[in-house]
């Protein structure tokens, strides 16, 4: 585990898997093949007969801030059928103290073993606003959760394979 960096490939399609979205051709679909590119994967073109190299490569500032915003963007929806699944796992575990939140979370997006730095950086987060009740607390809570895959995806353990 986490022994390689997601391929911009590898990060891309994990994430329309996770979220449900576009899984038959339909509009829009050009622009979720477009990241790619804008991570540094031209499919198709690769830079030599070699193909990519892998690794570290896939990682600068650039297209870090790249593969996070794209990442966000997909699990802050959470009318996609994907996180959807996810808000509904989590209501069958009833009240969630911000601890279970946060594991429950990274075990559905993963599952993922957080380092103790990055489950403790999300427990503080989600400890403000208390447990977690998607049994009474409406859209508010549904938000709270894609608030927190949207964390979970900017973790460093969310790049790794």
């Amino acid at each position: 585990m986490y022994a390689k960096v997601k391929s911009p490939a590898e990060h891309v399609v994990g994430l329309m898997r996770l979220t449900g979205d576009h899984q038959f051709p339909e509009w829009g679909l050009k622009d979720i093949a477009l990241e790619f590119r804008y991570m540094g994967q031209d499919l198709m073109n690769p830079p030599s007969v070699e193909g990519w190299h892998t690794g570290k490569e896939w990682i600068d500032t650039g297209i870090l801030v790249e593969r996070v915003n794209f990442a966000t963007e997909q699990v802050g929806d959470i009318d996609k059928p994907g996180i959807r699944r996810i808000v509904e796992r989590l209501r069958e575990r009833g009240t969630l103290s911000p601890e279970q939140a946060v594991d429950g979370c990274f075990e559905l997006v993963g599952p993922l073993r957080p380092s103790e730095r990055s489950r403790a950086a999300l427990v503080r987060h989600t400890q403000k606003e208390g447990p977690l009740d998607l049994a009474t607390g409406g859209r508010a809570a549904e938000e709270r959760v894609g608030q927190l895959l949207q964390m979970v995806v900017a973790t460093r353990e969310y790049q790794w394979v």
